[in-house]
């Protein structure tokens, strides 16, 4: 199985288990609760998201990795808390 293929089955399985989440994820909590952060980060390792989510040399989860398919190549997202570029801002219904 290629490098590529085994990106996008991690980056599905944990695309799987953000969404089994939406029951805990459903009342909002605040935006600095140690226990969110700590599942993101649980989250974050088991999915190896920093695999796809880090450019070589860039900032971690920072995006603008190519990741290259028959039709061309896609650049991963920034998937930091940033609040001008990652999804520091979003709501639970912009990232589903």
């Amino acid at each position: 199985m290629s490098r590529t293929l085994q990106g996008m089955l991690r980056a599905l399985a944990v695309w799987c288990l953000l969404i089994g989440a939406t029951d805990a994820m459903a009342q909002p909590s605040p935006p600095r609760d140690a226990a969110v952060i700590a599942r993101g980060e649980y989250l974050a390792r088991a999915g190896d998201c920093i695999a796809c989510h880090t450019a070589r040399e860039g900032k971690v989860f920072a995006g603008g990795l190519p990741m290259h398919t028959p039709f061309g190549a896609l650049y991963t997202s920034n998937i930091t808390p940033d609040s001008a570029t990652g999804i520091g801002t979003w709501t639970s219904d912009q990232f589903y």
